[in-house]
């Protein structure tokens, strides 16, 4: 039963939207009806400025370590993966938009950075290397990823099951990028300043 509470809490947390509060209540503007229609920061600040994108970070960025918080306070460390896992379910897939969201990034980098701070800020600074790199923020965020997997397996100490959690969120965040991973190959993905 406490996981099903945990899961249920932690997936309406994630259902807060950072996109649809800046865009739909500030500027009058559902980005879901443009640019890639992601409700995430990437898009809104395409959509609706840089002001708009990093406001929709910080909410979502910040969703994630109250998941963190609230789950650890009130039922123990070893529910927090499950309530990390469950908040980016609810980012992505959110009930009231048809189950249409973000990616996934802001959440999965606030929750992990309140859950293991050095561990998610080496997996961040690949993010960082292969973004400005390439110039592609979906290149970063899939670097991000891979290395969860990489740097969790060999470094965190996780049982099997917080491990499987922290892998399949990992997995969950390559397979929401796999239109980018298409443009990619297809040398059409959108860069940093506008260009392909």
């Amino acid at each position: 039963m406490t996981y099903i509470v945990v899961f249920i809490i932690s997936y309406l947390i994630g259902c807060i939207s950072g996109a649809s509060i800046i865009g739909n209540i500030f500027l009058n503007k559902d980005i879901s009806k443009y640019g890639s229609g992601n409700l995430g920061t990437t898009n809104a600040m395409r959509v609706l400025g840089k002001k708009a994108g990093v406001s929709t970070f910080i909410i979502d960025f910040f969703k994630g370590a109250l998941v963190v918080i609230l789950i650890n306070y009130f039922f123990g460390e070893k529910f927090v993966p499950l309530g990390i896992l469950a908040a980016i379910l609810g980012h992505d897939f959110p009930f009231y938009r048809n189950f249409k969201g973000g990616k996934g990034v802001a959440t999965t980098l606030g929750a992990l950075a309140f859950f293991n701070f050095k561990l998610t800020f080496i997996c961040y600074l690949f993010w960082l290397f292969f973004t400005l790199f390439t110039k592609m923020v979906s290149v970063g965020s899939i670097a991000f990823y891979i290395s969860l997997i990489i740097i969790y397996s060999i470094f965190s100490g996780l049982g099997g099951y917080s491990l499987a959690i922290i892998i399949a969120i990992a997995v969950l965040g390559i397979y929401r990028h796999k239109d980018n991973i298409k443009r990619i190959i297809n040398g059409n993905e959108n860069k940093i300043g506008g260009r392909k």
